[in-house]
């Protein structure tokens, strides 16, 4: 007996017995679930190799912002001083203006803001849309020196609002968000900036350092509100 018959009597041997199952599983009410999960998996395989390839993976070393709702708004309360009174500070952007303002009233109002700015001309028709943000970064530094310089600045004083048209690309809201958070102007400023330091009493973080302008971040807590213009 040849190569050729041995093979063809192994198939039909295999198929014989691939019948005799299936007409087994047949009688016996089963189903042979195998060649399905084959099926699944191999269509998971695919698609998780179709959708990969089109991501770049990297890392970014940031803290994500918290997410605020609309209603945040708090009342000012008329037993404490200014400077303990929530800020609400508010920096509001549109497709052609950012302006700082804050909901309390204490820095600005939406009509009479504490800042004001238009829209950049471009260096390229690619650019993305660009504001004055020193201009922001000196308000923002002018709000906390003349605030807390020199004196414990409470934990909650760190929350600034953004507000940003849904048109707004990623790269101009990065752009706002870095000179929200620290100093970046003046010819003091440090090249590193960080939080003064805290200690816990009770469940409440007090400060036990001073506030510094030139070295602690400015508004480091950003959350976002849902945009309320045109």
């Amino acid at each position: 007996m040849n190569s050729a018959q041995v093979r063809g009597k192994a198939r039909a041997a295999m198929s014989k017995r691939e019948d005799e199952i299936e007409e087994e599983e047949i009688q016996g009410g089963e189903i042979n679930l195998v060649p399905y999960l084959d099926i699944v998996t191999n269509l998971m395989l695919f698609l998780l190799a179709s959708i990969s390839s089109g991501f770049i993976l990297g890392q970014i070393d940031t803290t994500l912002p918290d997410h605020a709702s609309e209603g945040t708004k708090r009342a000012v309360d008329p037993q404490k001083k200014p400077d303990e009174q929530p800020l609400e500070l508010m920096v509001s952007v549109t497709k052609n203006r950012m302006i700082l303002w804050s909901v309390s009233k204490l820095e600005g109002t939406l009509q009479e803001p504490k800042m004001s700015t238009g829209l950049l001309p471009p260096e390229k028709a690619s650019d993305p849309p660009t504001f004055d943000y020193p201009k922001l970064n000196e308000a923002l530094l002018e709000i906390a020196t003349r605030r807390w310089a020199g004196k414990p600045r409470p934990n909650d004083t760190y929350e600034i609002l953004l507000q940003a048209d849904g048109n707004i690309p990623y790269e101009t809201v990065i752009s706002v968000m870095d000179h929200m958070r620290r100093p970046m102007s003046g010819a003091t400023t440090l090249p590193y900036v960080d939080m003064p330091k805290f200690e816990l009493v009770g469940d409440k973080e007090v400060p036990t350092e001073n506030y510094d302008p030139n070295k602690h971040l400015l508004f480091v807590d950003v959350l976002f509100v849902k945009p309320s213009f045109d």
